[in-house]
């Protein structure tokens, strides 16, 4: 009975890290069109370069763990940068909050466009659903992660397939594209990897479920490369609106399959958000301020947050993985040093007077 559940534990862990990962942008192609189009072939050089940034991070983030014995991403940033956790707070905040906008953005960006109306219905839905996601913690997000993933990869899948014709597959050798498309490929894995950052830190899969992950994911960009190699697209949603060359019951389908891809999206942002800010799984306060934030921020427009917001996340982001890593040097450099080990304890009393205050409540 034991390997029954950890093989589900392991399948639970699988999709919740993807939610943190592939949303709207994967679902929309959106993402795909500003971080991997226009480079020809030379886009296929970003992928790997995304691939293996993903390999290379995650590992690395596997060994501190294990080495340093840390449980909580609160207790990992604490070690990681001491006195300038707050100023990574902030950086990690300013990443889920302009992803949470733009999923806000583009469920209302979708709805009107897919009705030819123009209402804030849909964000405000979703911002309602988000509060209530929050109060019920990690397990009630883990639930519907695996309710929505599942069928998004599927559907995503099934419309790249129907939209590559040979045309698409032969990509054009771009000169002098290889370097920025290395370099988008690297902004794109940067962002997202600081997406899942903390949610690594409430699974246990193992290499073989991470190197599971980063392959999903670098299968739906390929697909979709294939798909925009010989086309031009000037709208903010392509995937959608190709969808309909599959067949008009499709398009339906993929409709309804974005709407939970930004939803799966948003929920672990916010999710994110509300564990970094608050001192409390459940505080009804910091819910209902990140919901509010989150939809004022939406008012950009969805076009505007991909195009310029993401990007600045991503220069945010890539900064902070620089840090990180300099970071994780410097501790494993001296890991067995006294200093070390005095900074472990002191944390760890912390985080243990932290937990039995939570408990007490």
């Amino acid at each position: 009975m034991s390997g029954g559940k950890n093989k589900w534990s392991t399948v639970v862990d699988y999709f919740l890290i993807l939610s943190a990962i592939i949303g709207v942008g994967f679902a929309s192609g959106k993402e795909i069109c500003v971080f991997f189009f226009d480079f020809g072939v030379a886009s296929i050089l970003g992928l790997l370069s995304f691939g293996l940034l993903y390999i290379y991070l995650f590992f690395v983030i596997d060994y501190v763990r294990q080495k340093l014995e840390t449980h909580s991403y609160d207790e990992f940033n604490q070690l990681m940068f001491g006195r300038l956790c707050k100023l990574s707070n902030v950086i990690m905040i300013i990443n889920f909050s302009i992803t949470s906008a733009g999923m806000l953005a583009g469920a209302d960006y979708l709805f009107n466009t897919f009705f030819d109306v123009e209402y804030k219905l849909p964000s405000i839905i979703l911002s309602i659903l988000v509060f209530m996601l929050l109060m019920g913690g990690i397990a009630r997000i883990k639930f519907v992660a695996n309710l929505i993933i599942p069928i998004m990869i599927f559907v995503i899948v099934i419309n790249s397939i129907g939209n590559i014709t040979p045309e698409n597959v032969n990509l054009e050798i771009t000169a002098g594209h290889s370097a920025m498309a290395i370099y988008f490929g690297l902004l794109f894995g940067v962002n997202n990897f600081v997406a899942a950052l903390p949610v690594l830190f409430e699974t246990k899969l193992k290499s073989k479920g991470k190197l599971f992950v980063i392959f999903s994911i670098c299968l739906i960009i390929l697909l979709n490369i294939l798909v925009f190699a010989s086309n031009n697209f000037s709208t903010d949603m392509p995937m959608f609106e190709l969808s309909k060359n599959v067949s008009i019951w499709f398009y339906y389908i993929y409709f309804t399959t974005l709407i939970l891809a930004l939803f799966s999206t948003l929920m672990i942002c916010s999710y994110n958000m509300h564990k970094i800010i608050s001192k409390s799984d459940k505080s009804i306060f910091t819910a209902l301020i990140i919901v509010i934030f989150n939809m004022i921020l939406s008012n950009f427009g969805y076009a505007f947050i991909v195009r310029y917001l993401y990007l600045i996340s991503g220069i945010c982001s890539a900064i902070f993985v620089i840090i990180l890593i300099i970071m994780i040097a410097v501790r494993l450099s001296y890991v067995n040093s006294n200093k070390l080990k005095i900074d472990m304890i002191k944390y760890k009393l912390f985080f243990t007077k932290k937990e039995k205050y939570k408990n007490k409540k």
